[in-house]
């Protein structure tokens, strides 16, 4: 992320923040609805069009138009698949326009694989896989469509709370939100290391908007904010 895009998001916050102590933790909490909307929708842009890795730029929305079916494979643990299974669920639930969403047993009949292996075979399972990450993700999309998506974590390196936390970030960053930003620390895309165990009200809010019927696949920035405000009644 560059330093200019990451001011002016801190910027877009620092209404909420600046009568915080030093030390208070910055988590999502704007005064109303509007208001929410309106800095979920800021947030929207790093993390829906500008990769955390890969080319620099502004990127062409991207999402799932089919059913996504999801295999786990390596070595879990018993809650490994408690929290993926419990997570498929709630998004299911939570996010308005999200194709249907459900675990397989079967390896081929899987679109998202999610491997738990040791650290050191990560590069090995995950395209473009970055050295140092416990977690990571390659999504195949020709024509902004995803079809096929690798997720990889790191069981040797991490605890389970670690494994928790990767499998919501990381299948997050699969469905559409690949990037991250350095506002709010309850969320699950923000940059700096947590082990937040769950989605915030922002991570709720992005979700919602990327598969609202009012996107569609390869939209630029500028297309899908219009879209968006239009849809939401957000006044410039």
């Amino acid at each position: 992320m560059g330093r200019k895009r990451k001011a002016i998001l801190a910027c877009l916050a620092l209404l909420f923040l600046f009568s915080l102590p030093a030390s208070a933790e910055r988590v999502f909490r704007p005064p109303n609805e509007e208001a929410a909307e309106r800095l979920a929708l800021a947030l929207l842009e790093q993390c829906a069009f500008h990769p955390e890795y890969g080319p620099e730029g502004e990127q062409p929305l991207t999402r799932w138009e089919g059913e996504i079916r999801v295999w786990v494979g390596g070595k879990t643990t018993v809650e490994d698949l408690r929290t993926l299974d419990d997570f498929l669920a709630e998004l299911s639930l939570r996010v308005n326009g999200l194709p249907p969403l459900r675990r397989v047993r079967q390896d081929q009949n899987a679109n998202i694989r999610i491997w738990f292996v040791p650290g050191y075979l990560l590069k090995h399972y995950i395209e473009g896989y970055v050295e140092g990450n416990w977690g990571f993700f390659h999504v195949d999309h020709p024509r902004n469509v995803s079809i096929s998506a690798r997720i990889g974590i790191a069981e040797d390196l991490t605890e389970q709370e670690d494994r928790n936390h990767l499998i919501l970030e990381e299948l997050v960053g699969a469905l559409g939100l690949p990037g991250d930003h350095e506002i709010y620390t309850d969320s699950i895309l923000y940059q700096g290391w947590t082990t937040t165990q769950q989605l915030s009200d922002v991570d709720w809010r992005m979700l919602n908007m990327l598969y609202s019927p009012a996107l569609s696949p390869g939209m630029t920035w500028p297309e899908a904010e219009q879209a968006l405000r239009l849809a939401l009644g957000l006044v410039p």
